[in-house]
């Protein structure tokens, strides 16, 4: 997809949230993504409707698209010349300031998950995009690796944020700590297991 596409879906996908947020509900109109971002609504309906999928998917894969850019270029910035973190801190590091990320839009993802049919719907769209998250932030934290051991551990990493996630958006305050703890639980637990079965070294 061109620049101009890419710049016209997140101008769209920046007024979603916005909308979103300000009226309590998932369901954006067409017309009001058009009168908010002066795009035409046939430029909308182009951009939008041309996708067949479920509108609540398509921006949410636009906005973890964008999130998860930062995140990994954050954290490479963090660590390109860092000797001294293990693996297990990198990717404690990378989990952590993705949540970091997620903050300002947790009303919103609290809004797209308010039910459990709506909250699985919008987990299973979403699995592929937190697999390619987990397996990016191993290649950028480790090199040379066998591919079927990368795929387990992007599994098993998935996992992981997938429970955190329930803690993040179950948290009514902004405070991050109590899901980082439980971040820190579960990948202990993870690396506990890795060690075990040989998958993750203790390094």
């Amino acid at each position: 997809m061109n620049t101009d596409n890419n710049n016209l879906e997140w101008k769209l996908c920046d007024a979603y949230f916005s909308i979103l947020e300000k009226n309590m509900t998932s369901q954006v109109d067409l017309e009001q993504l058009s009168k908010v971002t002066k795009i035409s609504i046939e430029e909308v309906n182009r951009i939008v409707s041309d996708n067949l999928i479920d509108n609540r998917i398509f921006f949410l894969k636009i906005l973890i698209s964008k999130l998860d850019k930062e995140v990994l270029n954050e954290l490479k910035a963090d660590i390109v010349d860092d000797t001294i973190s293990t693996t297990y801190d990198k990717i404690l590091e990378g989990f952590s300031l993705r949540f970091e990320k997620y903050m300002k839009y947790k009303e919103s993802f609290k809004i797209l998950s308010q039910n459990s049919k709506q909250r699985a719907k919008v987990f299973f769209n979403l699995f592929r995009e937190n697999y390619n998250f987990s397996s990016n932030l191993l290649n950028l934290i480790e090199e040379d690796q066998n591919c079927g051991i990368k795929t387990l551990k992007s599994l098993a990493l998935n996992f992981v944020f997938t429970k955190c996630l329930e803690k993040f958006l179950k948290v009514e305050n902004k405070d991050l700590d109590s899901v980082i703890r439980h971040l820190d639980k579960y990948l202990s637990d993870m690396q506990d297991l890795g060690i075990f079965v040989g998958i993750i070294k203790n390094k």
